[in-house]
């Protein structure tokens, strides 16, 4: 759904519409969350599968795609999550990043560096926290409840 938003296959109304022309159907009406909740800002399957994990958990709702900026007012970067009030970022970092992405000449510790750096910026621009969700972790919701909960509770 959020991928279909994204590239404006549809907007919003439409996904609504078409819901509500499909919700009487067999196994429809468990969709009904998904179609509210879908975001096309999320910018990968993995940033969609946070958003629900996050859901889930009873996790405040992030903002997604949070701009960070410098300054002068230029932007430093995105982070994937944010929760203001809590003053922390969040991300997903699927290997596809560390992969194909590359860019040509390029080795994966030197994507990792970079993303440090990135990372590095992003937290001293914003005075935020930071938290990271890899694949893996979707497995462990108990771990990633956790994990969120600390993070959150760290309020600058």
């Amino acid at each position: 759904m959020e991928s279909g938003l994204r590239s404006r296959q549809y907007d919003g109304d439409a996904l609504s519409r078409r819901f509500e022309q499909m919700q009487s159907w067999p196994f429809m009406r468990h969709l009904q969350v998904p179609v509210r909740m879908a975001d096309p800002r999320a910018g990968s399957v993995g940033e969609s599968r946070g958003n629900w994990m996050f859901w889930t958990l009873g996790v405040p709702r992030p903002h997604s795609q949070f701009e960070i900026l410098h300054p002068n007012g230029e932007l430093a970067g995105i982070s994937d999550w944010a929760w203001p009030d809590h003053r922390l970022l969040g991300e997903f970092d699927g290997r596809i990043k560390y992969g194909r992405l590359l860019k040509p000449g390029q080795d994966p510790g030197d994507a990792v560096f970079e993303e440090k750096r990135r990372e590095d910026l992003l937290r001293e621009l914003s005075g935020y926290g930071m938290i990271r969700f890899v694949w893996s972790d979707y497995a462990d919701l108990g771990g990633c409840r956790s994990r969120l909960d600390r993070a959150l509770r760290r309020v600058g």
